[in-house]
């Protein structure tokens, strides 16, 4: 059996006559305003400035609406600040549960830890010195945690310590001799 996701079209029509800019989606700025005073997208529809990865992007995920929602409700209540998330999936499937965070188009080169054969692997996806994305399935809990922290932060590491297995991400840290360096943690 084979499923494949390849995601969605939102329906416009709705909000053709009504003054909303529309593109792929509602678009948005970087605080899920609209071009309409007091009105915000969110969610699969909201196609929104990304700071962190300067571009346009719009996310289906449940994940993803949830959290402009929570932040366009502090919008409205006064709070402006700019969306600042890191694009996120997951799954679960059977004893496989994987996680995918940020953006790989701007990445450089992949590298890889754990044995798919033996259920786990992690890949890290980077550009120069810093982390862009991160895929882990079934690997450790620190490597989970490590990655939108990594991503939203864009904190420098050192390369070579995501190939040693023996080293974990709390010592990533750059230019130095990981299995020295000072946590990140």
């Amino acid at each position: 059996m084979v499923v494949v996701g390849i995601g969605v079209v939102p329906e416009l029509e709705l909000y053709r006559q009504t003054g909303l800019q529309l593109d792929a989606g509602v678009l948005a700025n970087q605080f899920l305003e609209t071009n309409i005073p007091d009105v915000w997208a969110v969610g699969d529809i909201c196609q929104y400035e990304d700071v962190l990865f300067g571009k346009r992007r719009r996310i289906e995920h449940w994940d993803n609406a949830k959290s402009q929602g929570e932040h366009a409700a502090r919008a409205m209540l006064g709070r402006r600040e700019p969306f600042i998330h890191v694009p996120y999936f997951f799954s679960d499937v059977f004893d496989l549960s994987w996680e995918f965070w940020g953006d790989t188009e701007e990445a450089d080169r992949v590298l890889y830890r754990g044995d798919l054969g033996r259920g786990g692997i992690s890949a890290w996806w980077l550009r120069g010195d810093q982390v862009h994305a991160a895929f882990v399935m079934n690997r450790p809990d620190e490597e989970r945690r490590a990655a939108p922290l990594l991503i939203a932060h864009g904190t420098p590491i050192n390369a070579e310590c995501i190939a040693n297995m023996e080293i974990p991400p709390a010592r990533w840290t750059p230019a130095q001799n990981c299995e020295t360096g000072p946590s990140l943690a």
